[in-house]
């Protein structure tokens, strides 16, 4: 299918919102904007103020908001957030997500605990795939960078994201959506919650999302099932059992040069359009039960349960993969308020235990050469605490400290050309104690001061803590952990004219998980520990306002989120005081809205980044990019909403992502993937 091409039904949705006149439903008096299905303004603000209770930056992305357009996966949600690089290469649903350098070697997502309602929703070692976060089945997304994920047992320098599932409660009734846009995009959406009599109630969705890819071979669909359902014991006790089964087939259509992206992007590599490189699941499933008491005044007490499976298919360009992995564990979280020396005070502890296997076979067809099997083996212990003492009328001391026990293991059987794992068996214990120690200063005006100073950690993943020795020899060794200590301090306030969030954070690594170059084999860097310390140094500013335009009847919205990044090494013996690859230093998404008071609105948006290094050695850079996406749509008090969504009106080509390269002169320089090229959506959405 063409680049461009637009189906039957993006035209009958043009169609039909083009056909709705600005002025086509009544509105009173108070010029008050259609709302549908929408969490109400008292929920949200309860929410935002719980944010505002930890002393560091954290944000959040109300679903209500977000799907008013179209969003294809996690990095369309998280993109337009401060200090959170997020992006969807090839244009496909799996996006890389890095907050404040996180991960900056993988290619998806690593050092971010991903969540849903408190509970991991993925592999417990925090090696994670964006796909497994279904934005189109949350009422919320919550962001919490670094220390401020505590509250999780969470402690890494990305922190954690959290999505909030929808209930019958917050998402009563019915609601279809359909969507259609360019290169074959197609996804109809079903969903429901109801409340019935005696304490029980039921949400289920069901998503069927295809695409062609604008790219050879970036072709995706998935079939997603998500239910949960609930019942109140008693005034005082509740629980919820959630249900996610999916099925994913997505084609990798591989990397390309900067002179290929500038010149076609939609070409795939050779080697994986000739293999037909993909991944397929078979399927995934996710189960999870939490409980929750009401205890003596606010305090609450809570244990969740969870068990995860993953199995898929994938054959490359290389090697075929069999994957199959399970993960299960159990967390408990006490939340108790009462006084300390006569002032309010709040101490949240918590414990959990998860354990995790894989067992994947290697198939490489090749004559003579065996098949290869990575066994690995998982388990995280946890125990935390954080207590949060209103010292004076204004100011806040917040303390915590997490424990933490890490066990990784592997059996290896694999031939001696596969350094990203080597051949042979280890297991190794990652322990650490992490503190943490902040303050809120509210002064006044709805102006709120924060800092806070804590530690992290990140042990590395399971199948991936025994690399080889660089350079390539005959011998292993195991990874050591991460560790990094952050200093942060932020400002925050303002009303709905214009509110403000900025931090500035400096965090200071040691034995920060990379790669090396391999000379044997240039498509297999070898992952290792930074040999020097390295530095993550950050600015984050979020600005956003209403403003009523009595004269159009209406009133315009914006937003602003700018982040400024220098993430180096610090006299590395090797690379000096280069810059880490992967992450442009500067970064800016911008957009404003024009809403009518009939319901109407349209409104620009803009995101641009400076250019940025792809390898260690900084021999190789990809320029800057600046993209304006256009979207429009109406809400109508009847009960459904149309929109329209263009993205890259000016058809840019730019590289969103690259393969982690430590240095370009030694490996080959087609290593990069294309970011969105010019698309169309649109959608209607019907409730009932």
């Amino acid at each position: 299918m063409s680049r461009h091409h637009s189906t039957t039904g993006l035209l009958a949705g043009l169609a039909l919102l083009v056909s709705i006149p600005a002025h086509a439903a009544d509105h009173d008096d108070t010029q008050t904007l259609p709302s549908i299905a929408v969490t109400n303004s008292a929920e949200r603000q309860k929410v935002l103020d719980e944010l505002r209770s930890m002393p560091g930056a954290t944000g959040v992305r109300f679903g209500d908001d977000y799907r008013a357009r179209t969003v294809i996966g996690l990095g369309d949600v998280l993109g337009n957030m401060a200090g959170v690089y997020a992006q969807r290469p090839s244009g496909q649903e799996a996006s890389k997500i890095s907050i404040r350098g996180s991960g900056i070697a993988a290619a998806n997502i690593r050092g971010i605990r991903l969540l849903r309602d408190g509970l991991p929703l993925a592999r417990l070692d925090d090696l994670n795939e964006g796909i497994y976060a279904d934005v189109m089945t949350a009422e919320r997304i919550e962001v919490y960078r670094g220390a401020s994920s505590l509250q999780y047992g969470a402690a890494t320098l990305g922190g954690a994201i959290n999505l909030v599932s929808p209930t019958a409660y917050t998402s009563p009734g019915a609601a279809l959506r359909l969507e259609a846009g360019s290169d074959g995009f197609r996804r109809a959406q079903l969903k429901g919650g109801k409340v019935f009599d005696g304490g029980l109630d039921a949400y289920a969705s069901v998503t069927h999302y295809e695409s062609d890819g604008f790219r050879q071979n970036s072709a995706e669909r998935s079939s997603r099932l998500y239910a949960n359902i609930g019942y109140a014991f008693s005034a005082t006790s509740r629980g919820r059992f959630h249900l996610t089964e999916e099925r994913y087939m997505g084609e990798m259509p591989g990397t390309l040069t900067l002179a290929q992206i500038r010149d076609n992007p939609d070409l795939a590599a050779p080697a994986n359009l000739a293999a037909n490189a993909r991944i397929q699941t078979s399927p995934r499933w996710h189960l999870a039960y939490r409980h929750e008491w009401d205890l003596e005044g606010a305090d609450k007490l809570s244990v969740g349960v969870f068990h995860t499976g993953t199995k898929f298919d994938s054959p490359t360009a290389l090697v075929r993969a069999l994957y199959d992995a399970v993960d299960y564990g159990v967390s408990l979280r006490h939340e108790m308020h009462g006084s300390l020396a006569g002032r309010g005070n709040r101490f949240v502890w918590g414990a959990g235990y998860s354990r995790g296997k894989g067992d994947n076979r290697l198939l490489f067809g090749i004559p003579f050469v065996p098949d290869g099997a990575v066994n690995d083996r998982r388990s995280n212990a946890e125990l935390y605490a954080e207590n949060t003492w209103q010292a004076t009328e204004r100011l806040a001391l917040v303390a915590g400290l997490q424990g933490t026990q890490a066990r990784r293991e592997t059996i290896n059987a694999t031939p001696p050309f596969v350094f990203e794992y080597p051949n042979g068996s280890d297991s190794r214990t990652y322990s650490s104690l992490n503190p943490k120690i902040g303050a809120i200063w509210d002064a006044g005006h709805r102006i709120q001061w924060y800092a806070n100073l804590s530690r992290v950690h990140e042990a590395p993943p399971s199948v991936s803590f025994r690399t080889s020795v660089p350079p390539p020899a005959a011998d292993a060794r195991t990874l050591d952990m991460q560790r990094a200590t952050t200093a942060e301090i932020g400002v925050r306030g303002g009303d709905a004219a214009l509110s403000w969030n900025a931090a500035l954070y400096r965090s200071r690594l040691r034995d920060e998980l990379l790669a090396m170059p391999n000379m044997l084999m240039p498509t297999q860097p070898i992952s290792v520990n930074a040999a020097s310390p390295t530095e993550h140094t950050g600015f984050e500013l979020e600005l956003q306002g209403r403003q009523g335009l009595p004269a159009l009847d209406g009133s315009l919205e914006w937003n602003l989120a700018y982040t400024w990044n220098r993430f180096r090494f610090d006299g590395d013996a090797r690379y000096g005081n280069n810059r880490l690859p992967g992450i442009p230093d500067h970064v800016l998404q911008a957009g404003f809205t024009y809403r009518h008071a009939s319901g109407f609105y349209i409104g620009p948006s803009v995101a641009l980044g400076s250019h940025w290094y792809a390898d260690q050695a900084n021999t190789l850079r990809a320029p800057g990019y600046g993209v304006v996406n256009l979207g429009a749509g109406y809400v109508a008090r009847s009960g459904y909403r149309v929109f329209i969504d263009a993205r890259n009106l000016a058809d840019k080509h730019y590289a969103a992502t690259a393969d982690y390269v430590a240095d370009a002169r030694l490996q080959p320089a087609g290593v990069f993937r294309p970011g969105q090229t010019r698309a169309l959506f649109a959608g209607i959405e019907i409730f009932w």
